[in-house]
């Protein structure tokens, strides 16, 4: 039985479609999610003011400051107080069941899409010729899951305050636009001021480095749907993971000579 009292559906049920394979039933966000005012403002500075502060912040005392900020801040305290949670439940005494229902074919295409960016990144990712063994397993076991579990809270946030400050309407189609920009903005700016300072290098090679910018565009996208249909922010991580773990291992990278750069 649809709920097509639900906007979601007469604005999105083509693209929906498209991505699942049969409509949306069921909207987490919508059902759960009111933004006020504040939400707006404090979605716009994680948008165009994080990544700054992050990057100017690198420049003078390392990653370790701006991390803190971007995971602790921002990710976590600033969308557990807005939202009222993270949405990382665990269903005690039905986890193998819970986990097994996040498997929906949208799950399976994000897996897919990020499947094949591990793939290129075999080829693109810089190597490290002497490998810091302590730095190296430290950056797969922490970093890597911690990043992985926490960014898209923030990113999601952002969208989210916008699509849903109006809940039917023109004005809830423009601020759907809105919080779109801003989400693309915030994943964009993060990763060009911040994260390519320091993190993970790659060479380019024809038709891998172009494969590899197209997906990275698609899954965050994916990502946005994908919450809204399991209402956990768990499947969204689990492909994150996947791909950190994957880089990092390959890569043979360590995080630890960034932590503390002071200029």
């Amino acid at each position: 039985m649809f709920h097509i009292a639900n906007p979601i559906y007469n604005n999105y049920s083509l693209l929906l479609i498209i991505l699942w394979g049969f409509p949306l039933t069921t909207d987490h966000v919508f059902d759960t999610y009111q933004p006020k005012s504040l939400d707006l403002i404090l979605a716009i500075t994680s948008a165009l003011a994080l990544p700054l502060v992050a990057g100017y912040l690198f420049d003078f005392t390392g990653a370790l400051l701006p991390m803190i900020i971007y995971y602790g801040l921002f990710a976590i305290l600033l969308v557990r107080w807005r939202r009222g949670s993270l949405d990382y439940k665990v269903q005690r005494g039905k986890i193998r069941e819970q986990f097994r229902n996040y498997l929906t074919p949208l799950f399976g295409v994000l897996f897919i899409l990020q499947t094949i960016l591990v793939i290129t990144s075999w080829f693109t990712l810089i190597r490290f010729a002497i490998l810091n063994p302590i730095g190296w397993i430290l950056t797969l076991l922490i970093w890597a899951p911690i990043n992985a579990f926490s960014e898209q809270l923030i990113w999601l946030y952002t969208f989210d305050s916008f699509a849903e400050y109006y809940k039917e309407g023109r004005k809830r189609t423009a601020m759907v636009l809105i919080g779109g920009a801003l989400y693309i903005i915030l994943i964009g700016m993060i990763h060009v001021l911040f994260w390519a300072k320091f993190l993970l290098g790659s060479s380019y090679l024809f038709i891998f480095t172009e494969l590899f910018f197209s997906i990275q565009f698609i899954i965050p996208i994916g990502y946005i749907f994908l919450y809204r249909r399991t209402g956990s922010m768990w499947p969204l991580g689990i492909i994150h993971v996947y791909l950190n773990f994957m880089g990092v291992l390959f890569s043979g990278y360590s995080i630890l000579p960034f932590l503390l750069v002071f200029g």
